[in-house]
């Protein structure tokens, strides 16, 4: 039974349409995620049947739904507040589609102000206290993976994800008649691409027991957690999943929450993207800082040339005075300040620029390697790290 990545000497899956799936086109030498789950047995409280339901044109068309195998127990496998035959599919896209991010990293932005621009970088859950963080564990999509100064966000993995017909439901079926195509594929890639995060999360069995502890896999049918060879035989499907078929969120991997502050504040007008201390001053303490360090500096430099002002004037009035030498050094000590102060501060604006443009280098290099190399080398640059902007 698999318990890493699948064996380095085959071929990647080649995808030649967005619309193929992994359940569709499995990756040399592994079972497809339907056989994978149907084999294990996780959970199997749900079933799917063909139904007409009315599609925004009006007409009737066929689609897949979910039921439950026992009645008594109509809702999603984990979360008995949602039924299954009401308000579906407004959960599912509220529970695991990312928006708001998607629209954040766009172009320009997600070079600038992302560290990595590669999906793997991602660090496993036992060398996150490597760096001091504590894990956070957070059911909101738009923070899986999203770390502030000590702490990091984790989006638990939702009991309904062990059901093989849930899986043929979110990529066949529509719960909503009202919500297109496009639609259905961004939830399906969302959740598909936040499965394969945990292909990177749990790397190792200390991880597994680290993610069993946190709760963030679920149990078998409610009643214990799967081992962690169950656990690695039911990831190796997301293992070989591909970029194009995933949101753009789930392009990269761990995100810096005060990046994402600063690109809603100049993108989208807002004054921050999620704020941990929701208080107006913590909120706007992040846009006044700069504004008080440059008025620090201005500052400085008015009062330094005050000083050699009021020391040439006393001079010109009494050359003759007393302290001669204390007089020359009030003229020339503050110049020299300020000529120091300049030179800092060109020297850190040049070495973030510098730092900048190699990041934009680092990130245009690398996207042409994963178009031209594909899914097949992506692991042998896990956790390598580029330049990055000191914002």
């Amino acid at each position: 039974m698999a318990t890493g990545p699948p064996g380095s000497g085959e071929k990647a899956l080649v995808v030649t349409s967005t619309s193929e799936t992994i359940m569709q086109r499995p990756a040399p030498g592994t079972s497809s995620l339907l056989d994978v789950l149907t084999a294990l047995k996780f959970n199997e409280d749900l079933d799917v049947v063909p139904a007409e339901v009315a599609a925004p044109t009006g007409e009737k068309q066929t689609r897949k739904i979910l039921r439950a195998v026992d009645d008594k127990k109509n809702y999603l496998p984990g979360q008995p507040r949602i039924r299954l035959d009401d308000g579906l599919f407004a959960y599912l896209t509220e529970s695991h589609t990312t928006e708001t991010l998607d629209e954040l990293l766009s172009f320009v932005m997600r070079y600038v102000f992302v560290e990595t621009p590669t999906y793997d970088n991602i660090k496993p859950l036992h060398h996150q206290g490597s760096h001091a963080r504590e894990i956070k564990v957070s059911e909101n999509p738009g923070l899986h993976l999203v770390w502030y100064n000590e702490l990091i966000f984790v989006k638990p993995v939702p009991a309904y994800f062990y059901s093989p017909a849930f899986w043929e439901y979110l990529e066949n079926a529509d719960a909503d008649a009202n919500a297109g195509a496009e639609k259905r594929s961004r939830l399906y890639q969302a959740c598909v691409g936040f499965m394969r995060s945990y292909y990177l999360l749990i790397k190792y069995e200390i991880d597994f027991e680290r993610a069993c502890e946190l709760r963030l896999i679920p149990k078998k049918g409610g009643v214990e957690f799967p081992t962690y060879a169950e656990w690695c035989e039911f990831m190796v499907p997301f293992s070989r999943v591909r970029d194009d078929q995933v949101n753009r969120r789930y392009h990269y991997g761990e995100l810096r929450l005060a990046r994402l502050n600063r690109t809603a504040f100049f993108s989208k007008g807002k004054l921050s993207y999620f704020h941990i201390f929701p208080q107006w001053g913590a909120r706007t303490m992040h846009i006044l800082t700069p504004i008080l360090a440059m008025f620090a500096v201005c500052s400085v430099f008015l009062n330094a040339m005050q000083v050699s002002l009021n020391a040439i004037a006393m001079r010109q009035l009494s050359p003759d005075g007393q302290w001669p030498e204390f007089v020359a050094a009030s003229v020339w000590l503050p110049i020299a300040l300020m000529i120091g102060i300049t030179f800092g501060l060109v020297v850190g604006l040049l070495g973030v620029g510098t730092m900048g443009v190699l990041d934009l280098v680092r990130g245009k290099t690398v996207r042409q390697e994963e178009k031209k190399d594909g899914h097949q080398d992506r692991h042998r640059r896990g956790g390598e790290l580029g330049y990055v902007m000191t914002w």
